[in-house]
Parts: structure tokens; sequence; C-alpha cells
């Protein structure tokens, strides 16, 4: 390549847009994913939302197109995409396996974005906490990364199409949390930043970049119903993050689209990037 082709706007500069591209996001009518999706749309792409309950999953993809009719015009304008609704329980291998499939073939496209953002976290001291309850946890939180990871590269295994595979872990996963006990959790959020470099290993031949996304404590709907009426446990929290506030869901779409981006993050995989707003630093 010569000086002016390297140099040129297009080589140097990243695109975040992600046109001609199918996003999976699971845990798709959550708080987190309200934000993520209306950013994916906003930069070309197809989405697909995944969660349990699937009314709930339909209205959150209604109302991104909603938004997207709204706000991606004038300055803003920009192609809007699919976005559909899938119901699938993660944990579950196989539902897993036919949803992905599903899923490809009704945009007819080969899904090269999966950012996996479902799971979820229980307070019990570690003596008391009930079995059942701790395999649940770890069937869908590490496993169902696992499972997810899995028919997402297969697909683009098969299509011989690179992709890029971001998977929520937690400052949990590095730290212990205080004052709730939820030693589970952790170990889940632990166990999937390891994943992520593990894939990362064996994937990279594949061109499937695969990374953690680690968020500290987050204002969304879930989290804000949790601290209403515990306001000792929100000073609490805040009190250790450096920035002494937690964050808003918007403020983890730029590290998102970073990791998505082919070009962007090309030379970035097994990486676990930490935005908790200094947490770890204390």
């Amino acid at each position: 390549m010569d000086a002016d082709s390297y140099y040129s706007y297009d080589n140097v500069v990243p695109s975040f847009r992600l046109d001609g591209r199918l996003a999976i996001l699971t845990g798709g009518s959550g708080g987190l994913a309200a934000v993520v999706a209306r950013a994916l749309l906003a930069k070309g792409a197809d989405v697909a939302l995944i969660d349990m309950n699937l009314e709930r999953t339909q209205q959150a993809a209604k109302d991104v197109l909603l938004w997207g009719e709204k706000e991606m015009k004038g300055k803003n304008e920009s192609p809007i995409g699919q976005v559909s609704a899938w119901s699938c329980n993660i944990g579950d291998a196989e539902a897993v396996e036919l949803t992905f499939k599903a899923i490809n073939d009704h945009h007819n496209n080969t899904a090269s974005l999966l950012i996996n953002s479902a799971g979820y976290a229980e307070n019990y001291p570690a003596e008391e906490y009930p079995s059942t309850n701790a395999q649940q946890l770890i069937q869908v939180n590490s496993l169902g990364a696992f499972y997810v990871s899995q028919s997402f590269a297969r697909a683009l295994i098969g299509a011989n199409k690179k992709g890029s595979i971001i998977l929520i872990g937690s400052m949990s996963g590095s730290i212990v949390n205080d004052p709730q006990p939820q030693a589970i959790y952790n170990m889940s959020k632990a166990g999937v930043i390891h994943l992520a470099r593990s894939l990362a290993c064996e994937w990279a031949k594949y061109g499937i970049r695969v990374n953690t996304l680690s968020p500290g404590y987050i204002l969304t709907p879930l989290t804000r119903n949790v601290i209403a009426g515990h306001a000792d446990m929100k000073a609490e929290w805040e009190n250790k993050i450096p920035m002494k506030r937690m964050a808003e869901p918007k403020e983890f779409v730029g590290t998102i689209l970073y990791l998505a981006s082919e070009s962007a993050s090309s030379y970035t995989t097994g990486h676990n990037l930490v935005v908790d707003g200094g947490y770890e630093c204390w």
C-alpha cells in the first residue's frame, strides 16, 4: 500500500457505521438494551432482540422502530433497518441454536455482531445460597453466554464471515461487591470474562473477535427499583465510586460501538474493558 492510500481518510479514520450487518442483542427488553438497540439502528444495523418474555420484547422492538422513524431524519438521516423480536431462554442450548438459525433466516443475513446482555443477580449469604438457584444462575449467566456465542460463531464460520462478540461481564467478575452478598453472580461473571478470552484465542483464525464489557453500577429501571427505598445502599455504592455516581445506560454505547466496529477495534480481542467510574481503582 502506497503512502497516499495508507494515509487516506477512510484508512486512517475508523468508521462506526454498521450498514449491512445484523446484530443479535440478548436481554433485549432490558434497560441497557433499550439504548444500545437504538444506537445500533442509528448506525445502520438490523437488530434482533432476544428475551424471555416475547410480548415485552415485541414492544421493545416497536419502540426502537418508532424512535428510528422520529429521530433518524434531517441531520441524522439514515436508512432504518429491520428490528425483530424473539423469545428464548439462553440457558437452553437447543433453543438458542434454533432461535439463532431462525433469526438469520428471517433477516436473510448471517449475524456478524452479538451483544449478550442477558443475565441476572441474586443476593444470598453464601452459606444459605439454595443449590437450585445457584445452578440456574450459572446456567443462564455462564453457560448461556457460551451457548449464544457458540451458535453465533457456527453460522459465521459456515458462511466464512468475520464478526464480533461482546459479552456483558461485570466489575463483579474482578472484585467483590459490598455490602450485598452475591458469590454465585460474581463467580458467573468471572467465568464470562475468561470465556471471552478462551473463545478469542480459538476463533481468531476465523476472524471472530470476542471481548467483554464489564460495567459498574448502572441506573437501569431494574436497578432503580432495587434501590428505591434503600437510599443507604445507593449512598454506600456511590461512596465507593471515585466519580461518586452510578452510570446511565447511554454511557456504554460508545464502548459497544468501538468493539462492534471492524475498523476501530480490528486488533482488539480477548479483552475485558471495564467501565465502572473508577470503582476497581480503590
